[in-house]
């Protein structure tokens, strides 16, 4: 519509010009030496414009042909590009689909015609590594670090890498850098937090749990929990070390956190401890057990008075019975103490408790061993044991990966992945990760109490007679010795490729 309106007032202007020049009748004299020559105007004004036009046709052949080389090396160059971008395109796909022959061609294409571009250089990475020339990759990951368009790139490559070589220190450092530069990308927080919990950095990791949460890469409890674990790893190292004030500061953030999480009250009456405030101790204890009792507060409340009788000890952890009566995991402790201070009636009485309860493997199995050390014979402690084999599995902390039973809490589970093990049932017949008694009772020497016992363990014979008992299932778990943490590259995905 524009183009229309600035025609029809040129077309217009030119009309005018013409209608005055027709009515405006006048002559153009030129004088050359003694020769002149007189022409309307009209005619004039065409000679002029003949003339214009003329000059500017001369120009632009003129201007043509001087520019023909220039315009043919662009040809040429053009066309050059184009190969070689067909050259990279093909590459990159032959690299993807792991074709060495075919992305080692195309590379060799591509750096001919394109020479140092950027992605060639991400296309000979990747052509290198599936070569396995681990060398050759890291030189050229090198190279894109020089420039700011492919530095980000280089820069994940050799993440990428060094997190495959299992060179924890240089995989921290790049993402480290990583994270300076981009803060905001998923891959690398997630990346970097990995690599900051598995290097022992409780408090960075503990600042880049808000990171994670405002980019939505953690929910709003998955990152109150993360906080929590962080906090608990802090007050660990604090009591390693004995400094107790600052553990005890950290634990109880966790607690307040994640106030059913077992291992960060423990830590917490630890650190109590160690600062000579055993009230304080006890309290702690005895919140976490109020929310959910579990075998490993009630170890840790045991052992805040370590020289006393089994009886004293019963007599003292009743106070957890008081608090929280009707649960399997309180009578199941109470029975096994009263067996230790060898109080048998009090023993049944809480045993039968738990049988009211919901009772798992480890009840019947206790119950066992009840009667065998009471003196109620093989055959009642066989028929318990029957029960047990077919009974729900007790509570234990368990890789939700892998299904593993470990002995205690882990950070990361066999399966390398953080905050994979929890407090959970296991599957009917589950792998151990080293020999571990469910963790459904109160385990104590009670020579390291200053009152010998013989210790109430399930008596291998009654073990023999239950696997050979017919119309009994045989459930077990294969033992094995405790596992390392898988390398870094299990849970760091992100930074496994450098497409």
């Amino acid at each position: 519509m524009l183009r229309l309106i600035v025609f029809l007032i040129v077309a217009a202007a030119l009309a005018w010009v013409a209608v005055w020049l027709a009515n405006s009748p006048g002559e153009v004299v030129l004088r050359w030496e003694a020769t002149d020559t007189v022409l309307p105007v009209g005619i004039a004004v065409a000679i002029v414009a003949a003339i214009s036009a003329a000059a500017i046709v001369v120009y632009e052949v003129w201007r043509w042909l001087a520019q023909l080389p220039r315009r043919v090396r662009s040809n040429r160059q053009q066309k050059r590009q184009l190969r070689g971008y067909q050259e990279l395109s093909h590459g990159l796909i032959a690299a993807a689909a792991g074709d060495v022959t075919g992305a080692r061609a195309h590379t060799r294409q591509a750096e001919k015609l394109l020479q140092a571009n950027a992605a060639t250089l991400l296309l000979s990475a990747q052509t290198a590594q599936l070569e396995g020339k681990e060398d050759v990759a890291q030189l050229k990951f090198n190279q894109m670090l020089k420039r700011p368009q492919t530095e980000f790139l280089g820069i994940r490559g050799l993440l990428a890498d060094a997190v495959k070589r299992g060179d924890q220190k240089e995989a921290l450092a790049l993402a480290r850098r990583a994270y300076e530069r981009s803060p905001n990308t998923s891959w690398v927080l997630t990346t970097y937090f990995d690599l900051l919990t598995r290097s022992g950095k409780w408090a960075d990791a503990l600042k880049l749990v808000n990171d994670l949460a405002r980019e939505k890469l953690v929910s709003g409890p998955e990152a109150t929990r993360r906080r929590a674990l962080m906090k608990h790893m802090l007050a660990v190292e604090a009591v390693d070390e004995k400094r107790y004030a600052e553990a005890l500061a950290q634990a109880r953030k966790a607690t307040g956190l994640a106030p059913t999480f077992a291992p960060a009250a423990v830590t917490a009456a630890q650190a109590a401890n160690g600062q000579g405030k055993l009230r304080l101790a006890r309290r702690l204890l005895e919140d976490c057990w109020r929310l959910e009792p579990h075998p490993e507060l009630a170890s840790a409340y045991a052992a805040l008075v370590p020289d006393e009788t089994a009886a004293e000890r019963l007599r003292r952890l009743g106070r957890l019975e008081s608090l929280v009566p009707n649960h399997l995991t309180t009578q199941l402790l109470m029975a096994e103490l009263a067996m230790n201070a060898r109080q048998w009636d009090t023993a049944k009485r809480h045993l039968d408790k738990a049988l009211g309860l919901e009772p798992t493997a480890g009840a019947y199995r206790l119950y066992a061993e009840y009667e065998r050390a009471s003196g109620g014979g093989d055959a009642k402690a066989r028929d318990w044991l029957a029960k047990a084999a077919d009974a729900p599995a007790d509570k234990v902390w368990v890789c939700e990966d892998t299904g593993e039973v470990l002995a205690e809490w882990q950070l990361f589970g066999p399966s390398g992945r953080f905050d994979s093990v929890h407090w959970d049932s296991p599957p009917k017949v589950a792998p151990m990760i080293r020999d571990h008694r469910p963790p459904v009772v109160l385990v104590h020497d009670q020579r390291a109490v200053g009152e010998p016992a013989e210790p109430v363990t399930e008596v291998d014979d009654v073990k023999k007679e239950k696997d050979k008992a017919p119309g009994t299932s045989k459930t077990g778990a294969t033992e094995q010795g405790l596992k390392a943490p898988p390398p870094i590259e299990a849970t760091v995905k992100a930074a496994g490729s450098v497409g």
